[in-house]
């Protein structure tokens, strides 16, 4: 549940006649100032994007399970999320960068069924992920 604060901070943005998706209320709530949330999705493909980068210039032995690779994968985690608060139009308009970005991660890792574990109980069709090592 959105914190008590955040819930009055949505009702005065709207009070000030601002119109808001359903993207920009979900990020207001979940404490986003509004500049951050009228920015929609663009933080969180960019983030993903970066963490993509990032692991592909990891060596074998900094990948895996590491602090390092679990941020990684916490920003596709969060754009996995925002994504379901994303209209058709927003995600057309971001559809190619994440699907280049997912195809990079999934070239510089290979399958596991071990998961990494800051989702509870993720499931492996849906949250995949979480489901990859470095293929070194």
């Amino acid at each position: 549940m959105p914190k008590y604060r955040n819930k009055q901070n949505l009702k005065r943005i709207i009070a000030r006649g601002n119109k808001l998706n359903t993207l920009t209320r979900h990020l207001i709530l979940q404490g986003s100032s509004y500049e951050e949330a009228i920015e929609g999705l663009e933080r969180y493909v960019s983030d993903w994007e970066q963490s993509v980068k990032y692991i592909q210039k990891m060596s074998v032995n900094d990948i895996g399970y590491s602090e390092e690779y679990d941020h990684d994968l916490w920003a596709r985690s969060e754009l996995y999320e925002v994504l379901k608060y994303a209209s058709a139009e927003e995600i057309c308009h971001y559809r190619d960068r994440i699907f280049k970005a997912d195809l990079a991660f999934k070239d510089c890792t290979i399958e596991s069924n071990l998961p990494n574990n800051h989702i509870e109980n993720p499931n492996k069709l849906e949250h995949w992920w979480l489901f990859r090592v470095n293929n070194s």
